[in-house]
């Protein structure tokens, strides 16, 4: 097959160049045309691979794989590549990374970023930021909320641009150009600005800047969707937190939170059975995004080490958890630290009042502390000052074994990061999980 690969990718340039606007007009900076000319060079080697190796699909492909089609990014060329939906669609942009270039879109199939299907068009709006480095970065979008899904729940809700964008703010993501508006919100309004904008082009243009905002404004706007985990009670306030949700529940269509091959991918990776591994991953994207700790919640859920303190074996610490992280989102979000390390004695409690009904009863009754005593954390010198409480002994023993045993089965080393995301009261089957999420 590779031997027959110049030749067609040869045909496939005669069959989808032809879609393929001329250079603007408006370009004005001396890196453009070798900037287009390697988009319409992607173009051709995504379509390429699509009809020979990717079964007419483009989930699945690759930098090493567009190499082999002929095409590779340019030394001084950022290209973001987005594969959409169910993989039959995809969009791209690219920009000299040079001062003064101006970035393109290509859309294979519906309209974003001023670009119509099938064109290589400068963007409109333009990115608030000039792209910094080059490389080539590729997004499948099948594991993250569904765009288009998205765009429709909350033009059916009445939910405006600047709400979206109000919300948006709230999400984790970079702020290069300072102020109290966050870089994907810059974004946002001048995508809104733009003559002809849509909920779905407002959209697109926050999502490249901080993937992880579209599980935000699906989680404030929507609510979360799933059944039987849900957002944690602190999604409502405080401030600055949006107060939504602002469209009801029952607005939310099929399919704006997509779990899926999630679900698979971490049950697959980590022996889980897959209705302990969705309901995981339901929660695990809840918290996350509710906690705004996570600039993607997707990629961190199936990426990084989880703690899932379980509701079958250990109850009352693994609610003892969840009241503690209402109090303190952040706190889903832990590092380790061997407790010979920690600064704090070891029963640094002990006198503490709210530990006072675990006096005089043998270990029968515990004092339990979240976040753990074996994390950075965690004791009394710790700040904010971990969240105390008495709960059953054995239980809080067991919590405290699994934990050891989650660090040592995952590897966690000292500093490593790691989530902590407690199976919630609705899925009391569940047990604890040690879920490495192995690269």
């Amino acid at each position: 097959m590779r031997a027959l690969r110049p030749a067609l990718a040869a045909i496939a340039a005669l069959l989808f160049t032809s879609g393929i606007a001329a250079t603007p007009a408006a370009a004005t900076s001396i890196y453009d045309p070798v900037t287009q000319s390697s988009l319409r060079n992607l173009v051709t080697a995504m379509q390429s691979w699509s009809m020979f190796d990717g079964g007419d699909k483009y989930t699945g492909v690759t930098a090493a794989e567009l190499r082999g089609w002929g095409w590779s990014v340019g030394a001084n060329t950022n290209v973001n590549i987005y594969i959409e939906g169910d993989g039959s669609s995809w969009r791209a942009t690219a920009q000299d990374i040079r001062p003064g270039a101006t970035e393109y879109t290509f859309t294979s199939a519906i309209p974003v970023s001023g670009a119509r299907p099938g064109s290589v068009t400068a963007s409109v709006p333009q990115p608030p930021v000039q792209a910094a480095t080059a490389g080539v970065t590729i997004h499948e979008l099948g594991t993250n909320v569904d765009l288009d899904q998205l765009a429709y729940a909350l033009v059916a809700g009445g939910v405006t641009f600047e709400e979206v964008c109000l919300i948006g703010n709230v999400a984790p993501g970079p702020n290069v150009l300072g102020g109290s508006l966050k870089d994907h919100t810059k974004a946002c309004t001048a995508a809104a600005a733009v003559s002809g904008a849509t909920m779905r082009s407002v959209l697109a243009a926050m999502a490249k800047v901080a993937p992880g905002v579209l599980a935000v404004v699906a989680l404030y706007a929507l609510g979360d969707g799933t059944a039987p985990a849900t957002a944690p009670g602190w999604v409502n306030n405080p401030d600055p937190r949006p107060t939504g949700p602002m469209v009801p529940p029952a607005s939310l269509p099929n399919g704006v939170w997509k779990y899926d091959k999630l679900v698979q991918r971490v049950a697959t990776l980590n022996d889980l059975q897959p209705e302990w591994s969705r309901v995981a991953i339901q929660q695990c994207l809840a918290v996350t995004a509710a906690a705004l700790v996570s600039t993607n919640p997707y990629k961190d859920c199936q990426e990084k080490p989880i703690f899932m303190s379980g509701q079958l074996d250990v109850p009352e610490a693994t609610n003892h958890d969840l009241q503690a992280i209402a109090q303190h989102p952040a706190w889903v979000e832990l590092n380790y630290r061997p407790a010979t390390l920690n600064p704090s004695p070891r029963q640094w409690y002990a006198s503490h009042p709210d530990c006072a009904a675990a006096a005089g009863t043998n270990g029968t009754l515990q004092c339990d502390e979240y976040p753990f005593f074996a994390t950075e954390q965690g004791g009394g010198a710790a700040v904010p000052t971990p969240s105390l409480k008495v709960i059953d002994g054995p239980q809080n023993v067991d919590q405290g074994n699994k934990y050891g045993a989650f660090v040592l089965g995952c590897r966690v080393q000292n500093g490593d990061s790691f989530l902590a995301i407690p199976i919630p009261p609705s899925a009391p089957h569940v047990p604890t999980l040690q879920i490495c999420n192995p690269k």
